[in-house]
């Protein structure tokens, strides 16, 4: 409950105070409505006293009185209407609508304690409450008679209202009541000589005790004395002319007033609807004192509030409290000389022996009808005068006795009423005593099950539940008010749930859900009821509680709610934030259904209450809107774009690790151009993985392309139209505290999306691009956009559609930096670095170079070369120079040709010669600078065609090859030191040949020179493939500084075939001059490749072999004391590939080897073996289960003596160390296995041995054992270098 002005104790003496009848003559009233008062309105002011009485008790001892408070009313008062009293209690609730300032901070919430409008309600509840007969408490205590001294015969009237106040049906709590004679004097019309005169003879027919004299004063023209503070202020309210608050049905009025809410109405009423009914205050009209309350009783001066306070005090000392003192002990000696047999032996036997039927619940018992001086009716009596004079232990003692007695007579309606005062009495006489609130509990079943009157239990409960926060039990006073909630009295339910929600609250450990929930209910029952302030107050506190909690669909509701309520009281911002926070709630939990229709209601009202915001707006006004969701952080800008609007089906994902490959290629182009130690990358892409601090450099119309992210989050498609970027140009020298304004065409174009629909909860990409024309500053500010709400088909084109209900709208655009943890400040708190992806820097007019690498190859064989012709188009509008060309595998790419139009390079040129000084220096440049023809400018509009030479490599794999083209501009533009352009593919290689060169013997001529004996085995390790065939060697070059290849005589094609090894010997001799020599020898008598050819010679630089042989001849290798020669290979060849389509090219091709020749025979390769047999069968091995195979051993002695060779199969002694080859199949040999021979110096010879295979599959042959007996006897084995598998399929 929330807190209140009165506390508990003032609040129940208010209620269950003493009650006084006001009667006055005709003369009297028309005095007080001079003031515009009624008589009864000029006590109120007064009925509280703040004096202490004393009184004695039947035992005579002493009572204090404190605290007073007084109920006066008019007994003859006419009943007023239903629409009346409806009226009075909606616009006391309306009329109290601010709640106090009275807060408190519950779990971070703050919650207002204090309800003006529930305060209002009960007082007004409680004053139009008419007790019954069993309800003796609240009947009039006592009579006070006021007549104006102005009447003709004041003494006749006196005497003529005290009999009708006699006779009139009025109930008392004492058939012996009390008269209180008050003579009004207006000393303006008679003297003080006639009312003094009239009041002895008053005080002589009625005595002194019940007789009073008021004097009232009313200013006049000469008086001097000036009106005093107003106390009738604070109780004038909307009242009908003539009328006061109490009526004598008033009981059977708010009856009928609750019916008539729940069933007066023919037709439910919407209480989100957009009108409420007004017929009731069209009916009544304008209040005519509602202005006339700010008189009330402003020509009574201090004297006369003296005046009438000292009347209502004498009225309670010399009479009220004398009086009822008296009838006190009459009441209590009556009882006491009734008591005796009755109380003792009869009310025994009755408990004992009653068998009177049990009450039915649902059906009212009929009252016994007590007798007035029954002993039940006395000790009620006796119990009401000692509440009322507070006198709460004997008001206990009463209750308490009679309650029993009501019980057993069935009189519920009685019983009800004693166990209420019980309670009361206890809990005011109680102290800090826990008073027993199963009294109250069962006081308000039996008024709602037995007595089947809902008003006493309404009443019952209200004081209930203040008596139960006054202790702090504040869950069963919530409890309480719930339970009094129907579905009938809207308004009632609705102030009862709100207190409800107030005290789960206040409880020790606060229940903030339930708190929420039953406002939510509140507000529901106020919205039907027509309360929407209320409703919307009650909805606006629950949203602060359930809004981030997860529960999407009471979030939703209650936004949407909010949004209906604040747009039907034209609170437009209101409702923009209620619908605003409703369509961005991203909760995917809540009900399908339910979602969508709630969703399509708000979208439309959303619109509605935009269009009638803009209505007040000037033209051309937007409003920031909801819908859809944009990620900022996932915001791109890209550079170098063109101009373009539509959906992107993804974003294009940041890779780290090539953005700094391409960073770490343009710095080497940066040092090789331009060689100083400062540099700053080229940035041309900013996304949210990017760091921002530097700002996009675009120059005079380039056009710059954002890519935007939106999110649907509602379960219904919205569709946008008109899509666009809006931005904000500054001239450039502007501060940055100066604000720049919306750029126009002039300054800036921009494309536009006509149309987008979002489905439910879609995610899409945009693209949208702006071009600047103007130098300065541009910032990419907001995203322009039509909501549109509803779409209708064209009724001259059916296959278009019009929109309708578009409202124009924006998305402000503010992406962040990344979060800061540096210091103690930004750790704790959430601060984000600078992200200036969206502000541009224009610059002047810059060159901007485009590449197109789509001839660079996807696929490459090891050892291919091939070239790729890169085309390079400045599209600027200046010139650019200093091209330079960086890539990520150096070791396989050589810059080529450059053109200014189209050209086919030749991959091996022919028409070499046999021997060429070269320069053998080993390098693997990253960059290369790239001349352009002419002066070394490409102006705009111009192509350069860029000749890139790509090597496949020694090994298969794949990688991506970066390109990136660096250039500046022709002159130089502040801020802009230079500019890059990358591109990017992804090549495969794929395996072909694998090439081993070495040396078998140096040997001196007869000329007294060394000659080198060698060879070259090519492996064709392709035999997986179909597309490679025709594999045919061409050329041997080597490369070398002392070593020149002689020519051989081979006019054959050395052809290689797949799966098969060729083993190509050479010889070279020793020159006396020292340099670099290439030299080359043609093989199958094919012309001569001009191996010299740069980008043959720079591919072979790029090599391994070339690094290798660039070591200092005479030096000694770890582990060997041998001095070694060191040379380079390479082998050229040449095969068909077959391509798609049928389609066949020559490819070309050279391996780079590295040749090591020892001065002095290694005991390893004293001889040169090689194996020679057909390298694929296919056989039936159901016809022939043994497959034979002839495998052939070539040996050649390389020793200057002779040898002793033995070999031996069925062993691997003969594998090379460090051989990988595959896991194959166990095969035998057969025939003669063991050869023992002497092999003459530089002789060959060969053994045939037999290999026998008994099932299909892939063989390793090398299981062959070489060995030469040297001094000693000792064996030297020999190494059987590269032997290829062999393979045998089954039909």
């Amino acid at each position: 409950m929330s807190q209140c002005t009165q506390n508990t104790t003032e609040f129940i003496k208010s209620t269950f105070g003493p009650k006084v009848a006001v009667v006055a003559s005709d003369d009297a009233e028309s005095l007080c409505r001079q003031n515009g008062l009624t008589m009864v309105e000029l006590l109120k002011p007064f009925s509280k006293l703040n004096t202490e009485f004393q009184i004695r008790d039947p035992t005579n001892t002493p009572h204090s009185i404190k605290g007073l408070h007084l109920s006066f009313s008019d007994p003859f008062k006419p009943a007023e209407s239903v629409q009346v009293f409806k009226k009075l209690l909606n616009d006391d609730i309306s009329n109290n609508f601010t709640p106090g300032n009275m807060a408190v901070n519950v779990k971070g919430y703050q919650v207002k304690q204090s309800c003006p409008w529930y305060e209002a309600f009960r007082e007004l509840y409680f004053h139009y409450f008419q007790s019954q007969e069993h309800d003796s408490v609240m009947h009039y205590l006592a009579c006070v008679i006021f007549v104006s001294a102005s009447e003709s015969d004041p003494i006749g009237r006196f005497q003529a209202l005290t009999e009708s106040v006699m006779k009139a049906p009025i109930k008392w709590v004492d058939n012996d009541m009390l008269c209180y004679h008050v003579l009004v004097h207006d000393q303006t019309k008679k003297t003080k000589t006639t009312a003094d005169q009239l009041m002895q003879s008053l005080s002589t027919l009625y005595g002194p005790a019940t007789c009073h004299l008021l004097r009232i004063h009313q200013k006049g023209s000469t008086d001097s004395e000036t009106p005093g503070p107003n106390p009738w202020r604070q109780f004038a309210r909307e009242r009908i002319p003539g009328s006061d608050f109490v009526d004598t049905n008033a009981l059977t009025l708010l009856q009928m007033a609750i019916e008539d809410e729940s069933e007066g109405e023919t037709a439910p009423v919407d209480p989100l609807g957009a009108t409420a009914s007004q017929s009731e205050e069209d009916q009544l009209g304008p209040n005519p004192l509602q202005a006339q309350g700010k008189q009330c009783g402003e020509k009574l001066t201090i004297s006369d509030q003296s005046a009438i306070r000292s009347c209502i005090n004498d009225f309670v000392v010399r009479g009220l409290l004398p009086f009822n003192e008296r009838r006190m002990r009459a009441l209590n000696e009556a009882l006491n000389t009734r008591r005796g047999l009755r109380g003792t032996f009869f009310s025994a036997t009755k408990k004992l022996f009653s068998t009177g039927p049990k009450p039915t619940p649902g059906k009212v018992p009929s009252n016994p009808g007590y007798l007035t001086d029954s002993p039940e009716i006395l000790l009620r009596r006796l119990g009401d005068i000692s509440f009322l004079l507070q006198h709460y232990t004997m008001a206990y003692n009463s209750y308490h006795s009679v309650k029993r007695d009501f019980q057993n007579d069935q009189a519920y309606n009685h019983y009800a009423a004693a166990l209420e005062m019980t309670s009361l009495s206890l809990f005011m006489g109680s102290g800090t005593r826990r008073e027993p609130h199963t009294y109250y509990e069962e006081c308000i079943n039996v008024y709602m099950n037995l007595c089947k009157s809902p008003l006493y239990a309404m009443r019952a409960t209200l004081v209930h539940c203040e008596c139960l926060i006054s202790r702090g039990l504040f869950q069963s006073a919530a409890v309480g008010f719930i339970k009094m909630t129907n579905d009938e009295a809207d308004l009632y339910s609705g102030l009862l749930l709100e207190q409800g929600a107030h005290c789960y609250v206040r409880m020790e450990t606060p229940c903030l859900r339930k708190y929420a929930f039953h406002l939510v209910l509140a507000g529901h029952r106020y919205s039907k009821a027509g309360q929407r302030k209320h409703a919307l107050r009650c909805y606006r506190n629950a949203w602060e509680i359930f809004k981030g909690k997860g529960w999407g669909l009471a979030e939703n509701h209650i936004g949407f709610t909010i949004g209906r309520h604040s747009y039907n009281i034209r609170d437009i911002e209101g409702a923009y934030e209620a619908y605003k926070t409703l369509l961005t709630n991203d909760d995917t939990n809540v009900h399908v259904m339910h979602s969508q229709i709630l969703f399509q209601k708000g979208v439309q009202d959303f619109v509605s209450v935009v269009q009638m915001y803009l209505q007040s707006q000037p033209d051309g006004t937007t409003i920031e809107l909801p819908i859809p969701l944009v990620n900022f952080n996932k915001i791109d800008v890209s550079l170098f774009g063109t101009p373009h609007a539509g959906i992107v089906k993804q974003m294009n994902a940041f890779d780290k690790e090539k953005r700094q490959r391409i960073v770490e290629l343009e710095e080497k182009a940066h040092v090789l151009m331009v060689g100083g130690p400062f540099f700053k990358p080229h940035q041309t892409a900013f996304s949210g993985d990017t760091l921002n601090l530097q700002r996009p450099i675009c120059a005079i119309n380039e056009t710059v392309t954002i890519l935007i992210p939106l999110r649907n989050p509602l379960q219904i498609p919205i569709t946008l139209s008109n899509i666009s970027l809006q931005c904000i140009h500054k001239d450039q020298g502007t501060t940055a505290e100066e604000e720049g304004r919306i750029a126009g065409k002039e300054q800036v174009s921009t494309s536009m999306l006509e149309q987008l629909v979002l489905a439910p909860e879609e995610d899409l990409v945009i693209s949208l691009s702006v071009t600047p024309h103007q130098e300065g500053n541009l910032t990419i500010a907001a995203l322009n956009y039509h909501l549109v709400s509803t779409k209708s088909v064209d009724p001259v084109n059916k296959d278009a559609s019009v929109m309708e209900n578009m409202i124009p709208g924006r998305i402000s655009l503010f992406p962040k930096g990344p979060r800061l943890n540096n210091t103690k400040e930004q750790r704790v708190g959430e601060v984000y670095g600078v992200d200036n992806r969206l502000n541009l820097l224009v610059s002047p007019p810059l060159p901007r170079l485009e590449i197109d690498t789509s001839t660079v190859p996807s696929h490459l064989f090891c050892g291919e070369v091939k070239c790729a012709v890169i085309q390079a188009t400045n599209r600027g509008a200046v010139a650019l120079t200093n091209l330079c060309l960086a890539t990520s595998h150096p070791h396989i790419a050589a810059l080529g040709e450059v053109k200014l139009e189209p050209f086919n390079p030749i991959v091996h040129p022919t028409g070499g010669t046999y021997c060429h000084v070269i320069d053998q220096g080993h390098v693997k440049p990253s960059a290369a600078r790239v001349n352009i023809p002419g002066d070394n400018l490409l102006q705009p509009g111009q192509t350069a065609y860029i000749a890139v030479w790509l090597y496949g490599g020694e090994e298969a794999g794949s990688f991506d090859l970066v390109t990136t083209l660096y250039y500046t501009t022709e002159q130089p533009v502040t801020g802009v030191s230079h500019r890059s352009v990358s591109g990017e593919r992804r090549v495969s290689v794929t395996d072909s040949v694998t090439c081993e060169s070495r040396v078998h013997s140096i040997t001196p001529t007869s000329e007294e020179k060394l000659e080198m004996v060698g060879s070259v085995v090519v492996n064709n390790v392709g035999y997986y493939s179909v597309t490679l065939q025709d594999l045919n060697v061409t050329q041997l070059s080597l490369v070398s500084d002392r070593w020149i290849i002689q020519g051989l005589d081979c006019s054959i094609p050395l052809v290689v075939y797949p799966g098969a090894s060729i083993n190509i010997p050479f010889k070279a001799e020793l020159t006396e001059q020292k340099s670099s020599y290439l030299s080359c020898v043609a093989l199958g008598g094919g012309p001569l490749i001009r191996s010299a050819e740069d980008h043959v010679l720079d591919l072979y630089r790029r090599s391994d072999a070339c690094y290798q042989s660039n070591k200092k001849v005479g030096n000694k290798e770890e582990g060997s004391d041998n001095t070694v020669y060191k040379m380079g290979m390479i082998v050229f060849w040449e095969g068909t590939v077959s391509e798609e389509g049928g389609r066949t090219r020559t490819l070309h091709a050279q391996h780079h080897t590295f040749v090591q020749a020892p001065l002095l025979p290694n005991p390893s390769q004293m001889l040169s073996l090689c194996l020679s047999y057909q390298g694929k069968w296919v056989t039936d091995f159901k016809r022939s289960p043994l497959l034979p195979v002839t495998v052939t051993l070539n040996m050649t002695n390389c020793y200057k003596g002779p040898v002793t060779v033995i070999v031996n199969a069925n062993t691997t002694a003969g594998r090379s160390e460090g051989q990988k080859v595959p896991d194959t199949l166990p095969f035998i040999w057969s025939g003669m296995v063991r050869h023992r021979l002497e092999l003459m110096d530089h002789v060959t010879t060969s053994i045939d041995l037999t290999a026998i295979f008994t099932q299909p599959g892939v063989y390793n042959i090398n299981q062959i054992s070489v060995e030469v007996e040297g001094e000693g006897g000792t064996l030297v084995p020999q190494v059987l270098h590269s032997v290829p598998l062999l393979r045998v399929d089954t039909l």
